[in-house]
């Protein structure tokens, strides 16, 4: 529970806003910029905030997340109420945003928009020198593609706001190193709200980009333009194409292979040579990034992000408190509960079956299910361990799907490089143990970083590479997973801790 005696907060009016909740009334007003919030979930607890005066009935979230006299105090969630009348609230002050500000000037810089974190790196042609990283501005208007969409279709000011967040965050990159030579890589849907484009195609079906990509933009008066590389279709954005961009440009590269970039939004390339790809998309939800879970959170001080078993039981290596699991944290102990028996192949948790899975946790019961509790601040709900779920169903049938579309089975890939949120942090044995990848493909994964940001890095000043992204698009394939047969039902048998083959 957040110490809410020793916060300093602000004194908030917010005028009645239909159709909106409070939380996001707040966010219209400036609050809530750079924080990891589950954006109307009810579970992450980042938008408490105390009602003066009479406030809302509590709501069952409410309940949950609040001591009894924190309630009869006017504490309440803002994403789990309608701001459809005035309020008076106190809003606790959030810090600011992390600058970006580093003292060194640089003239290429490479931005990867992601839905949950932006990344950027700058330097100089063929060496990039500093790499950061930050909370996109936008979370607090949905932690995940299709909630972000749709507040941008609620109304042309809505899309705007998030339009407005996203290039005053480029220009301040810009200006802090004093790019000349940019280039920006990210989802179709990144793309279309930093550039204001009508985001209808992104929502709704038929789904269509807006845009095509692959050209110089002007994002403000006084900025310099922005490359962006191709958008290859509504759901496979300017950051795989920029991810084969860095792939391809590799002396050591290995054909067939299977580019897997596993962020918010899981996008797949199976590619049979250099002319020849196949990709296709699947929602995976913020959970990779520790965003609406539980005890989640980004990874920062205080975060576990990685667990060893040991005879005395789990050992992690913060030096500083624990007081979340990030997303390759979950996925790490996730890996251990299923060795020792702790969680079953359907993600439930059972009772201890030895004396050392007794060692490791105490279990109990929550409103979200069984727990695991790692400590008095660390825990694992059964609600969270079904987000992992649905992320390894997306994983398996995404795979599968392209190696179908291009007549290939598991033994004919070479390699498969795992990019993204989990590809790049999580432990390639852990990601077997929980069926994400099948045994197949055991001496073959490798782990090469954030492909999207590299590729935009080199992107910024390589025009040979422009060049060759201009003539990708004509070699892609895109695979609709939803069109696949018994997709749906495929789907729910892969949400197993196991590989599962169709």
């Amino acid at each position: 529970m957040l110490d809410r005696v020793s916060q300093t907060r602000q004194h908030v009016c917010i005028p009645a806003v239909p159709g909106r909740t409070v939380a996001q009334a707040l966010f219209e007003a400036g609050f809530f910029l750079g924080l990891p919030l589950c954006a109307g979930a009810g579970v992450c607890g980042q938008c408490a905030v105390r009602f003066l005066g009479p406030a809302p009935r509590p709501c069952p979230e409410d309940y949950v997340k609040f001591p009894e006299a924190e309630l009869d105090g006017g504490w309440r969630l803002a994403c789990r109420h309608s701001a459809s009348q005035a309020w008076e609230l106190e809003v606790p002050v959030q810090p600011a945003i992390p600058g970006t500000a580093s003292g060194l000037v640089h003239s290429c810089l490479g931005l990867d928009l992601g839905t949950t974190r932006i990344k950027w790196a700058s330097g100089i042609p063929g060496r990039p020198e500093k790499e950061e990283a930050a909370i996109n501005p936008q979370m607090a208007a949905g932690s995940e593609i299709m909630s972000r969409l749709a507040y941008a279709e609620s109304g042309l000011a809505a899309r705007e706001r998030l339009h407005q967040l996203a290039v005053d965050f480029v220009e301040t990159v810009i200006q802090a190193v004093q790019a000349k030579d940019i280039a920006v890589s990210g989802h179709a849907a990144m793309i279309a709200l930093l550039l204001n484009q009508p985001t209808h195609g992104l929502a709704y079906a038929p789904y269509h980009a807006p845009w095509p990509g692959g050209s110089l933009v002007c994002l403000r008066a006084g900025l310099p333009d922005v490359y962006i590389p191709p958008v290859l279709g509504p759901f496979i954005g300017a950051d795989i194409s920029a991810g084969l961009g860095h792939l391809c440009w590799q002396p050591d590269i290995r054909y067939p292979y299977i580019l897997a970039d596993l962020g918010t939004n899981g996008e797949f390339v199976l590619a049979v040579d250099n002319t020849h790809f196949w990709a296709t998309s699947v929602p995976m939800g913020p959970a990779i990034e520790g965003v609406g879970l539980l005890c989640g959170s980004p990874a920062g001080a205080g975060v576990l992000s990685h667990f060893q078993l040991t005879p005395h039981g789990l050992h992690w290596n913060n030096i500083e408190p624990a007081t979340a699991l990030s997303g390759t944290g979950y996925i790490s102990l996730l890996a251990i509960l299923r060795r020792i028996g702790l969680v079953s192949v359907d993600g439930h948790v059972g009772a201890p079956t030895s004396p050392l899975a007794r060692k490791l946790a105490v279990l109990g019961e929550s409103a979200w299910g069984k727990t695991v509790r790692i400590t008095d601040a660390v825990w694992m709900a059964e609600r969270d361990i079904e987000e992992f779920l649905k992320v390894k169903a997306g994983v398996n049938v995404a795979i599968q799907a392209l190696l179908r579309a291009a007549g290939l089975g598991l033994s004919d890939i070479a390699a498969v490089y795992m990019a993204g949120a989990l590809g790049e942090y999580a432990e390639t044995h852990d990601l077997f143990t929980l069926g994400f990848l099948p045994a197949a493909f055991d001496t073959r994964v490798q782990v090469v970083g954030n492909t999207s940001l590299a590729g935009a890095f080199r992107a910024s000043y390589d025009r040979t590479l422009q060049d060759w992204l201009a003539r990708l698009p004509q070699h892609v394939r895109l695979v609709s997973l939803v069109d696949q047969p018994d997709f749906a039902t495929h789907y729910v048998q892969a949400m197993r801790f196991a590989w599962h083959d169709v």
